[in-house]
């Protein structure tokens, strides 16, 4: 691999920055990484599982000397962590994100570098329900996609630069325009993600007796569907609030939908409802088919930090 990293800084060390940090380390393409976070148990566990060689609550601190700086923060943390360091990057540093919004994070990160600087977007599409560094493993983006989203402002060697990264760790490159990216991961993502919370939500608000019977019997498909439940609330929180318009816009279509099985349902219509679950089942079989024959899959879930 042609690239190595002196020095990369990692803002918001966790699932996400920490599993880069190790598969790179592993691939002997990093000499050291700084961690930042808040909370000092963050910093100690990185420490001692070996993923940072240092750690700071400092933003600014954390990314004097690096040429490399990945924000890993939950979404509506990145513009400001970035707008509060970018006075602290060294001339030639290139920095990029792993949120899964772009729009409008790009812009203002765009915006708050200083000459000599470069941003640019990025979403690594790999992760697990559980997060935190101590989740961390170097082969988490092993066969996974990642999406860099380019404008007119990215300059070609930084992109390439970030490219070469996450292609060192096992993931395939996409690009996107960053508001197509937030469509996309609307109805792909979030979507997915605000279903399985609320069919849990709905489910808890049954009476009693019965939503005891209810999650003492789930079966492995209740499981399985709501595996993604179990993400990090703060995550998805700041993931509704910043994609907002996109998101609003798949739940409408969602509901319509959910409407035309309702009343499939109350009719007893047999052929509307055979036809709604076939055109379904065949849908995601060609899905599935299409990812078995690509050269890259994607890892299981979506993430964060």
């Amino acid at each position: 691999m042609s690239f190595f990293i002196k020095r990369l800084s990692i803002i918001g060390i966790g699932l996400i920055g920490g599993s880069l940090a190790m598969g790179l380390r592993e691939r002997g393409l990093v000499g050291e990484v700084v961690g930042v976070a808040r909370r000092q148990s963050t910093l100690k566990t990185a420490l001692e599982m070996g993923v940072i060689d240092h750690g700071t609550a400092s933003a600014r601190e954390g990314v004097e000397g690096a040429s490399f700086v990945l924000v890993s923060t939950p979404v509506s943390a990145i513009a400001p962590a970035v707008r509060d360091f970018a006075g602290s990057l060294e001339k030639g540093a290139v920095v990029t994100d792993a949120g899964s919004v772009k729009g409008e994070i790009v812009r203002a990160c765009e915006e708050a570098m200083p000459e000599g600087c470069y941003f640019v977007g990025g979403h690594p599409i790999a992760g697990r329900e559980h997060s935190g560094v101590a989740a961390a493993f170097p082969s988490l983006y092993e066969g996974s996609r990642t999406i860099l989203t380019p404008t007119e402002k990215t300059v070609s060697h930084a992109l390439e630069r970030v490219r070469l990264v996450w292609e060192a760790v096992g993931s395939q490159i996409e690009e996107m325009d960053p508001d197509h990216h937030d469509s996309v991961l609307a109805a792909t993502s979030h979507l997915p993600h605000l279903m399985a919370y609320n069919v849990v939500n709905t489910l808890s608000d049954l009476e009693g007796h019965l939503r005891q019977e209810v999650f003492r019997y789930a079966a492995s498909g209740f499981r399985d569907f709501t595996r993604i439940a179990s993400s990090d609330p703060t995550m998805w929180r700041d993931i509704c609030l910043e994609n907002r318009t996109a998101i609003v816009d798949m739940l409408g279509r969602f509901r319509d939908d959910l409407d035309k099985l309702t009343q499939r349902v109350e009719q007893g219509d047999s052929d509307a409802l055979f036809g709604i679950f076939a055109r379904s089942k065949g849908t995601r079989d060609r899905i599935l088919q299409d990812q078995m024959v690509a050269p890259h899959t994607p890892a299981d879930g979506d993430k964060d930090k």
